[in-house]
């Protein structure tokens, strides 16, 4: 049903994982059996829908993995950076990016460490995920001010436009990345 309606083979996803989030569905419209279920979604469209977000599973947040990040930018960034001329540009793609906290905290990444090698290059980031809510989101750069708990006072002022609860990421670091709706399962490069 759902790659009817979407377009979208959730096929070779975790059979867990799919089974939870379809009882946790069931919970929700009070059907203690699948095949009620199964009626109910061919009856009802929309929760077609819901389910199908319900299994793009949108956990992330700034600077999510500390550990990954620490090694980012002791090893991975200072090397691929160093030894590049001023005209070279990076281009780096990060998959599923949901709404978009990671993309932008690598580019945060990049900036900082780009600023303490005095080392500027041409930074590319593309992030692509397959929901085209969460790009949206991802593109406006709007988030919570609860942000504050994961991104330190330095990188919020230095990076961030407070306006009112929430926190704007700035010019400079959303031009660093392109957001596109992309499945890769259906459309790999």
């Amino acid at each position: 049903l759902i790659r009817s309606s979407t377009g979208h083979d959730l096929s070779h996803y975790k059979q867990t994982t799919l089974r939870r989030r379809i009882e946790r569905r069931m919970a929700v419209h009070q059907i203690d059996q699948m095949k009620n279920y199964v009626k109910f979604l061919q009856q009802t469209p929309a929760e077609v829908d819901v389910l199908f977000k319900d299994m793009l599973i949108g956990v992330t947040s700034f600077f999510r993995d500390p550990e990954a990040f620490q090694i980012l930018e002791e090893q991975v960034m200072p090397a691929l950076l160093e030894n590049r001329s001023p005209d070279t540009t990076i281009r780096i793609w990060t998959v599923g990016c949901s709404t978009g906290e990671e993309a932008y905290s690598l580019a945060i990444l990049i900036s900082e460490i780009m600023e303490k090698m005095k080392h500027h290059l041409n930074i590319q980031i593309f992030a692509s995920d397959i929901d085209p809510e969460a790009i949206d989101r991802a593109r406006s750069g709007i988030y919570p001010e609860s942000i504050a708990a994961e991104v330190n006072r330095e990188r919020l002022r230095q990076y961030f436009t407070k306006e009112g609860n929430t926190f704007e990421v700035k010019k400079q670091v959303r031009e660093m990345i392109v957001f596109a709706v992309h499945n890769i399962a259906k459309d790999p490069p």
